[in-house]
């Protein structure tokens, strides 16, 4: 296993390509080039065909995104129309996810779709590679139930995404990742769920806070947290009332002591969490 700093210096060069060895200076260097993950030839270092090699099992190829509900706070744009179908200048919601994911080099990614499903066969035309799972209990449960249709996907590293975000810096979805984080960015005070950080990991999920990180609905996990996730998910949906839980929280909050969750920060603009009307309206305006 490569470590932190060998990860974020090897994948920086990967998506950067070659730059001035000027530039780059540290002990990570040193090591790298000796083991050949690293070329350094006129003036540029540049990752070797062998370093990429070392970032494979790192390289994410799935993703899951939670599109069930029936976006109820959006009438009336929702009326006929599921959420993330609902255009932005021109473009649906959830396409500026689809695109990001892609971008990415990530096609394995599953819908998980229930309020108007029919509808989303559309998106086929310019992502074929597209698989839908129905939710049904979607209106008499909260999102954990969509969880639990997939849990048979988690089964490798996984982006879980929302349906509602609409991104406007695609940079956000990393080709690679090295640990279970999600996004999330500073303020000083909020009434959304958000978190603090505690010795670099998640900590006191709730929602409303000061002095936290506001969380963004795109997280992703290890395929060691995956497993994790696929037993605590129907442990907490067993509970009473655990069909009402917010998935977010059974990692975050009631099972928080079998993960370790890292952060990764992000400005407020790279996306546009929609959660009324007022806002598709806002948004809509710029």
């Amino acid at each position: 296993m490569i470590s932190r700093a060998q990860f974020e210096l090897l994948t920086f060069l990967a998506k950067t390509g070659p730059i001035k060895a000027t530039k780059v200076q540290t002990k990570s260097v040193a090591e790298l080039l000796a083991k050949g993950w690293l070329l350094k030839r006129d003036g540029l270092l540049e990752i070797s065909p062998s370093g990429l090699k070392e970032l494979e099992p790192y390289q994410v190829k799935r993703a899951i995104i939670m599109a069930a509900g029936s976006g109820s706070r959006m009438l009336p744009a929702t009326k006929d129309t599921p959420k993330p179908l609902v255009e932005v200048n021109g473009r649906q919601i959830i396409e500026t996810l689809l695109d990001a994911l892609v971008a990415a080099e990530i096609k394995d990614i599953t819908i998980i779709v229930g309020y108007q499903r029919q509808q989303f066969k559309s998106l086929l035309a310019n992502y074929p590679f597209l698989k839908f799972v129905t939710n049904d209990d979607y209106v008499n449960c909260n999102n954990i139930s969509s969880m639990m249709k997939v849990l048979d996907r988690l089964d490798r590293g996984t982006y879980i995404c929302e349906e509602d975000l609409y991104v406007t810096d695609p940079a956000i979805i990393s080709m690679y990742q090295y640990d279970s984080n999600i996004l999330g960015y500073y303020c000083q005070e909020t009434t959304d769920w958000c978190f603090k950080l505690q010795a670099g990991c998640v900590t006191d999920y709730r929602q409303g806070n000061t002095d936290c990180y506001n969380e963004y609905g795109i997280s992703y996990w290890t395929k060691e947290d995956c497993a994790q996730l696929r037993r605590d998910l129907p442990a907490v949906y067993a509970q009473p009332e655990g069909s009402q839980q917010f998935w977010e929280s059974v990692p975050l909050k009631w099972c928080h002591e079998n993960y370790q969750v890292r952060l990764r920060e992000c400005q407020k603009e790279d996306i546009v969490e929609i959660d009324s009307y007022q806002e598709l309206l806002q948004i809509r305006q710029k």
